[in-house]
């Protein structure tokens, strides 16, 4: 595993912006043949999260320009009224 890297974003269903101010972070596994699996996680507020559903793919839209087809899934976080919501980027991740 690389180290993570710090991301901001936005979520986009469609046309629809889902979530603003997407704070997170992203990282990738390498496998044999030059291949990676890129993946990562951000934390908000529960009430934000509960819109996400996990069997939709969502569009991550960085504040670099870069832009992936993402799924998540939504598990509860440490911090009293917050969750995090992991995800994994399906394609590349694109400039």
């Amino acid at each position: 595993m690389e180290r993570m890297e710090h991301i901001h974003g936005s979520l986009i269903d469609g046309e629809d912006v889902v979530l603003q101010e997407v704070d997170g972070y992203l990282a990738s596994h390498d496998h044999k043949g030059g291949r990676k699996t890129l993946y990562g996680y951000f934390e908000m507020p529960t009430a934000e999260l509960q819109r996400l559903n996990h069997d939709r793919c969502y569009r991550l839209v960085l504040s670099d320009g870069r832009k992936a087809n993402i799924y998540t899934e939504v598990i509860p976080s440490n911090v009293p009224g917050k969750s995090i919501a992991e995800f994994h980027i399906s394609g590349a991740l694109k400039k």
